[in-house]
């Protein structure tokens, strides 16, 4: 039996904690195992040898990932009451991807590439 996931790889890096005795992970996809009951791939812990379910959220390379376990994501600026009405008139200072802020003569995110809007 073959399985989707396990014909490429991303080269993308992960992260995860295991439950039982709480060791942080990190890895690349290309170590995953695959079962029938764990077709999206797993890894075993190196400490306590559980299992993990490996998922596409617990990506740590890109700037968009936005897990529950990244503790720095970057939160939107609330804008000032003097600009809230010419919001159509003014280029956005911050990506609507990522949250990275723009320089004045940026027309893409340096980060993940996004248009600005």
């Amino acid at each position: 039996m073959g399985f989707k996931r396990a014909e490429w790889h991303s080269g993308l890096t992960y992260r995860q904690t295991c439950d039982q005795c709480h060791t942080v992970i990190t890895y690349k996809d290309d170590v995953l195992d695959f079962r029938p009951w764990y077709a999206d791939g797993f890894i075993v812990c190196p400490n306590c040898k559980r299992p993990l379910r490996h998922k596409e959220s617990y990506d740590i390379s890109r700037p968009t990932a936005m897990t529950a376990q990244s503790s720095n994501a970057v939160q939107p600026t609330p804008m000032s009451e003097a600009s809230v009405g010419t919001t159509s008139q003014t280029r956005a200072a911050f990506c609507s991807r990522c949250g990275k802020a723009f320089a004045d003569n940026d027309n893409f995110c340096t980060d993940c590439g996004n248009k600005r809007d």
